[in-house]
């Protein structure tokens, strides 16, 4: 037996947001409570709020938008979670991530769950603080050393931890995304996804369909996997 869950936070006013970005707004239009002859609501949200997939565009000028990612680049047939210690400003290691030993060498989206994810609906300024994201040097194994990657997911608001990224160039960024760099494919950062429904679990697949925002850094996203029950 098989199941698919969803690793999608819902999107909703309130919900935690990278402190200092916009807040998401859900406007009523229409109110049928007000005569009107339907609801009708408008959403305002910032592209990486919540559960978002980055395009190469976000930090590389040479990279393409989101709406000109091939959509087979978000189905995943080798799905594979790589746990990693929780800590404060924890950097995942490569060492960590060789853990999964060969299945690296078939995965084709890498699912980071550092343990943070259970704060985020009890006590989002730790959440949104001082969160464990993913090394340079690892970011670049990864682009480098498993051909068969097409993104990686994390469970915390950014896959780099930002001040060090603003000191060094946002490298773990740019080790997935630039079409530049090491071979020209490029690889797909989901972040904010909740690990809970796959956590222990055999993950089968997984797939995301994107918003198509024209030449645009960012898509809000569900994402869908497929798990064996």
């Amino acid at each position: 037996m098989t199941k698919y869950v969803e690793l999608g936070y819902p999107i909703y006013e309130g919900m935690p947001v990278y402190p200092g970005l916009p807040e998401v707004k859900l406007t009523p239009r229409e109110q049928l409570a007000k005569g009107d002859y339907w609801n009708g609501t408008i959403l305002t949200i910032y592209l990486h709020a919540g559960t978002h997939v980055d395009a190469p565009w976000h930090f590389c000028p040479a990279g393409c938008g989101i709406d000109q990612v091939p959509i087979e680049k978000f189905i995943f047939k080798k799905p594979l979670m790589i746990y990693s210690k929780w800590e404060p400003n924890h950097l995942v290691t490569i060492d960590e991530i060789k853990v999964a030993g060969e299945a690296l060498h078939e995965a084709d989206i890498l699912f980071f769950n550092t343990g943070h994810a259970h704060f985020r609906a009890t006590d989002f300024n730790t959440y949104g603080n001082n969160f464990p994201t993913v090394s340079p040097e690892a970011a670049e194994f990864i682009r480098q050393e498993l051909p068969n990657v097409k993104a990686v997911a994390i469970d915390t608001l950014s896959i780099e931890n930002i001040p060090n990224g603003i000191k060094d160039g946002f490298r773990t960024h740019k080790a997935f995304l630039d079409p530049e760099r090491f071979p020209q494919r490029t690889l797909l950062i989901f972040e904010d996804y909740n690990p809970a429904p796959i956590t222990g679990k055999k993950i089968l697949s997984a797939f995301s369909v994107p918003l198509r925002i024209k030449d645009k850094d960012a898509s809000v996203v569900n994402i869908v996997a497929e798990i064996e029950d």
